[in-house]
C-alpha cells in the first residue's frame, strides 16, 4: 500500500506540469490541489510502512526516488519559464543540493554496502520547505506582484536550509567520505 501511495507522487507530476501555467488561471488552482496532495503523500508513505510493518528497501529506494523527482522535475519545469534570477538562483541552489545527497547517499552505498544516511528532522523541514515554496510558486500568478515577492522569499529559505541540511550531512558523515 505505502509503495502505490509513494509511485503515486510521481505520476501526481505530470498533471502538475500540465495544468500549471504562468497566467493568471483555474488550473493553477488544480495544479497547486494536486501538488499539495503529492507533498502530503511524502509523509503519509513512510507512516503507513511504518505503521504496517510494510517498510522496505524497495520501498525506501521508491520514497527517495519520488522526493527528488518531485523537488527537481517541478523546479526545472517552472524555472524553464521564470527569468527572475532571484527565483532561478535558489532553484539550481535547492536542485544542487539535492543532486549532491543523492551522489553521497549512492557512494557511501557503494562503499559500504547500505546507505548509512538517516534521514534528519532539518532536511524533513527542508522537503516541507522546498513543497511550500513551490506551492506559492505555482497559484502567484494567480495573485500578483506582492505575492510572487513572498514566494522568491520562501524559496531563498528553503535554499538555505537545503544547504544547511547538506552541511549537516556532510559534516556528520565527513568520516566515510574519505
Amino acid at each position: 500500500m505505502a509503495n502505490y501511495i509513494t509511485i503515486s507522487r510521481m505520476v501526481l507530476i505530470f498533471p502538475v506540469l500540465i495544468l500549471a501555467t504562468a497566467e493568471p488561471s483555474s488550473n493553477n488552482w488544480i495544479a497547486l490541489i494536486l501538488f499539495v496532495i503529492a507533498g502530503i503523500t511524502d509523509h503519509l508513505d513512510g507512516y503507513i510502512a511504518r505503521k504496517t510493518g510494510s517498510t522496505s528497501e524497495l520501498g525506501a529506494l521508491l520514497d527517495l526516488i519520488a522526493d527528488k523527482l518531485l523537488i527537481i522535475v517541478t523546479l526545472f519545469y517552472f524555472i524553464s519559464y521564470e527569468s527572475n534570477l532571484l527565483l532561478i538562483v535558489p532553484s539550481i541552489i535547492i536542485i544542487f543540493r539535492e543532486i549532491a545527497i543523492s551522489s553521497l547517499r549512492q557512494f557511501l552505498a557503494e562503499k559500504g554496502g547500505k546507505n548509512p544516511i538517516k534521514v534528519t528532522y532539518i532536511a524533513k523541514s527542508k522537503t516541507t520547505l522546498q513543497i511550500i515554496a513551490l506551492s506559492f510558486l505555482i497559484i502567484s500568478p494567480n495573485f500578483g506582484q506582492y505575492f510572487f515577492l513572498l514566494t522568491i522569499c520562501l524559496f531563498w529559505l528553503a535554499a538555505y536550509i537545503s544547504m544547511y541540511s547538506l552541511y549537516g550531512y556532510l559534516k556528520a558523515y565527513r568520516n566515510l567520505i574519505k
